[in-house]
């Protein structure tokens, strides 16, 4: 998951597939709401397109336990740490998912979105258990 402060549109989407994946392409599912990435006639990951989070302090109950991770170069913001009570900023929520089938589709997974995260001001959120 990928949590940011800038909202990660479709153009994003496509900017982070390039600077990650060129060889891979897209296209919509799930009525317009899912981005499937394509490799060839298998599908290794889905982007959701992103919601705005409501409520500031929603973030720190979304994934309780989760690790949290910046892009190389950036740092985690306080509102993300232990000791933080929640954004009062807007905050944009995006999943990637390994659509499973593909031995690197976490590899890949992780890659997008550390590189969306990079380009929306965000960080990543692992589930518990997962390590980036």
């Amino acid at each position: 998951m990928v949590v940011s402060t800038g909202e990660p549109d479709r153009r994003t989407v496509v900017q982070a597939l390039a600077e990650t994946m060129p060889e891979k392409s897209m296209r919509e599912a799930a009525a317009g709401e899912v981005l499937e990435i394509l490799d060839g006639d298998s599908v290794p990951l889905a982007v959701e397109l992103p919601r705005l989070i409501q409520l500031p302090g929603e973030i720190l109950r979304l994934h309780p336990g989760a690790e949290v991770s910046a892009p190389a170069g950036s740092s985690i913001p306080e509102f993300f740490t232990a000791e933080g009570t929640g954004s009062d900023a807007p905050l944009w929520w995006l999943e990637v998912y390994a659509t499973g089938g593909v031995p690197d589709g976490g590899r890949l997974a992780d890659a997008l979105s550390h590189a969306l995260a990079r380009l929306t001001g965000g960080v990543v959120l692992m589930p518990d258990g997962v390590r980036s």
